[in-house]
């Protein structure tokens, strides 16, 4: 068995249901559990029984070859960082708090090889933006439901609040929520470059103003102002000129219908996005403490705490020990760093930064090279996973803390077979 087969194996075309199958059916719904964490010790128990036979599959397998060409330096990373944040207890100030954090590191590079290991079967990969699709359909579904009903699931801050519709999905808040849809956004806008069926471009268009409404209704302007950029940018250098018509006129149509038919909807969007565009105005001439200075302020005091540190981190978890000082006064109260990068700052300290850095850019740079070089629906498939790195960036300032979100690394699995990926992956499948 060689470094395609470890965990995932050869996907058999035949109708036997292997033990490799049960298997991939695991961890589907393991993965399912990870995106929709209504109650963190399900998936905390579901991430140590899948590790537990992924271990035994590997005894059962031992000449499965564990580390490969395209996962070595993610693997060396984890280690890195792990032996880092066990380090960090040492001079942590809250060193429950350390020895905490070290376990979600480790839960990271688990729930990363185990999917990498997974993604390695070409069929699989190349209907994962077709199951991250589903997911997001599942999370707009959740959020109408939520509109609609003034519920919330258990794991909603929300919950148990009588008269509150701000959606925030199978997650603690609404930031949590815009910032996995915002994440795999992409995979839906490109679907009619993958699938050239007629439905498709007006289904996208749709789904993309519907997404754009939970953005505005949550007050998500990260969110918004991301998207948008997205769409536009799309919609202005990677469409034909017939696109861009067609979907002109699909926006002309559809604002005239609301106008026609449901006026008083039309007038409740109006005002929630100007709400929204004028925020942005007020909150830059505001004495008060916004949210933009408060993201400002943010930035110095994490910078000013990892000077302190000599750049070494303060200890996993720490961050929030420091900031429950006088600093929060300068913060609105706001003590988590409400951005990935300034938390791996502020934590653990430039050298995992750098280390996380590394793997982002080099990411970046082997996506780019395969779209460069890759034609047909590879091509945009490719495209749309550049995308999805691209918009980490805006996804992971919108919560206060993605650190509990442990599917990031599925999709980070993903992203690293996708940039690793030489062979044709669509044109041979239907998308």
């Amino acid at each position: 068995m060689n470094s395609l087969n470890i965990l995932a194996g050869t996907w058999n075309s035949r109708p036997v249901f292997s033990p490799r199958h049960m298997l991939c059916l695991l961890l589907t719904v393991y993965a399912l559990i990870e995106f929709f964490p209504v109650n963190y010790t399900v998936s905390s128990i579901g991430f140590y029984a899948v590790l537990a036979i992924s271990l035994a599959w590997l005894m059962m397998f031992p000449e499965s070859t564990l580390v490969t060409r395209a996962n070595w330096e993610p693997m060396l990373f984890f280690g890195i960082w792990l032996a880092y944040a066990l380090l960090g207890y040492i001079w942590a100030a809250d060193r429950e708090m350390a020895v905490d954090n070290a376990l979600l590191v480790f839960r990271y590079g688990g729930v990363f090889v185990i999917f990498d290991a997974l993604f390695r079967e070409q069929r699989i990969l190349a209907r994962a933006h077709l199951a991250m699709v589903l997911i997001l359909i599942l999370y707009v579904l959740i959020a109408f439901w939520e509109m609609l009903t003034f519920q919330h699931l258990p794991s909603s801050r929300y919950y148990g609040v009588d008269f509150y519709f701000l959606p925030t999905g199978p997650f603690y808040n609404q930031n949590n929520l815009a910032a996995f849809m915002l994440l795999i956004m992409p995979f839906m806008v490109f679907l009619p470059k993958l699938n050239q069926r007629a439905w498709l471009k007006p289904a996208v268009l749709i789904g993309s103003v519907i997404l754009l409404v939970i953005f505005t209704v949550q007050g998500a302007r990260i969110a918004m102002l991301a998207a948008l950029g997205m769409l536009g940018f799309i919609g202005a250098f990677q469409s034909s000129f017939w696109s861009k018509i067609s979907v002109l006129l699909m926006i002309i149509l559809a604002v005239f219908a609301f106008i026609r038919f449901s006026p008083p909807n039309m007038q409740l969007g109006w005002k929630l996005l100007q709400r929204e565009l004028n925020s942005f105005s007020t909150e830059a001439e505001s004495a008060h403490m916004s949210s933009i200075k408060i993201r400002a302020q943010l930035v110095n005091e994490t910078i000013d705490l990892a000077g302190q540190s000599a750049f070494m981190g303060l200890g996993g978890g720490n961050f929030e020990h420091y900031m429950n000082t006088d600093r929060q006064y300068r913060t609105a109260g706001i003590i988590n760093a409400h951005n990935w990068f300034l938390e791996i700052l502020g934590n653990y300290g430039i050298l995992i930064l750098a280390g996380f850095g590394y793997l982002y850019l080099r990411w970046l740079a082997l996506l780019w090279s395969r779209y460069r070089s890759s034609y047909g629906r590879d091509k945009w498939l490719y495209l749309a996973y550049l995308w999805v790195l691209l918009l980490f960036i805006p996804a992971s300032a919108l919560p206060s803390s993605i650190r509990w979100n442990h599917h990031v690394w599925i999709i980070f699995a993903a992203i690293n077979a996708m940039a690793h990926q030489t062979n044709p992956i669509l044109r041979n499948n239907n998308a």
